[in-house]
């Protein structure tokens, strides 16, 4: 137990945490910005998935930027395609989400076998490419806290990085532009959004847009940088763990960071612990970010629940 409390309070543990961090927040703030227009995208995990392999083949034959890029398309398509079948079709969104996730599972699968030609595990014979890491040697210059820095900061993708200045972004656009206040309102009441003229319809479709390229993008992070190649099911539920975040940080992007890392490190624990908890069954390990996330939003519930009966009894 003193070697598994020494190897969570290192660097190596942080750096660690940052890193499973990363796909995890790019598809809570995809998951933000389609709640907040109202239409919940619970394809976030089917996103990612389809993204991922995506990013794979197409980085066998183009630069590893385009298969990136490829990927934040392939989620913004069908972030496009859940708003056609919701917003045209009248489909419930819900059902359109599952759809998507059903539909990857299955569909992924089925083209990693056309691309390997027979393999339906991995692309462990696909010669795809990584995200190059970003090396910052000043971090090392600074004085006594410089060698810590450069552990902890030093190595992480671009997307890593693009994933904390889009949490910087997403509530500017939120709460500093016209455009959030739109997404916002028609998250909130649609109606009046809509007495004033705004096209609520076609706000929603850029929210769900806009979810699936950060969905896309956190699928291209897990199979470019994290794993780097595509596996069976690699997202593991980690779509679903960020709707969790997306509540357990009130709809509010930096809440939604606070989530994600919550998320990250009990993700992060998963993967060091069975190096130390040698009585404890393997299979127990990786369940903990899924307890978690359950007690998390059970505790989310509660407190929504005793802030709802407190402003009826203020109200009385």
């Amino acid at each position: 137990m003193i070697d598994l409390l020494l190897a969570v309070f290192s660097t190596t543990f942080l750096f660690t945490v940052i890193r499973t961090t990363t796909p995890l927040l790019l598809a809570t703030l995809g998951g933000l910005l389609s709640d907040l227009g109202g239409a919940l995208n619970v394809a976030l995990e089917g996103m990612m998935l389809i993204a991922a392999l995506t990013a794979v083949i197409v980085s066998v034959y183009a630069p590893w930027y385009v298969a990136v890029l490829s990927g934040l398309f392939a989620g913004a398509l069908l972030g496009a395609l859940m708003a056609l079948f919701h917003l045209r079709f009248k489909a419930d969104i819900i059902l359109v989400g599952f759809a998507v996730n059903i539909l990857a599972v299955g569909g992924t699968v089925f083209a990693l076998a056309m691309a390997t030609g027979g393999d339906k595990g991995t692309s462990i014979n696909l010669p795809s490419k990584a995200i190059p890491a970003i090396h910052l040697p000043f971090l090392e210059a600074i004085p006594l806290v410089g060698p810590v820095l450069f552990q902890l900061f030093s190595g992480h993708s671009t997307l890593t990085w693009f994933a904390g200045f889009a949490v910087f972004g997403v509530w500017y656009v939120l709460y500093r532009t016209p455009y959030g206040l739109w997404l916002r309102g028609v998250g909130e009441y649609p109606t009046a959004p809509e007495a004033a003229g705004i096209p609520v319809n076609k706000v929603r479709l850029w929210s769900l847009i806009g979810s699936g390229a950060f969905a896309g993008l956190a699928g291209a992070q897990l199979a470019m940088f994290n794993y780097v190649g595509f596996t069976r099911d690699m997202t593991a539920g980690r779509g679903f763990i960020a709707l969790g975040a997306v509540l357990l940080g009130a709809r509010h992007p930096v809440g939604a960071l606070l989530a994600a890392l919550l998320f990250g490190f009990f993700e992060a624990l998963a993967i060091v612990m069975p190096n130390h908890v040698r009585w404890m069954p393997g299979e127990m390990i990786q369940t903990i970010p899924f307890v978690v996330t359950v007690i998390a939003l059970i505790l989310f519930s509660y407190r929504s629940r005793r802030a709802s009966q407190l402003k009826t009894l203020t109200r009385i």
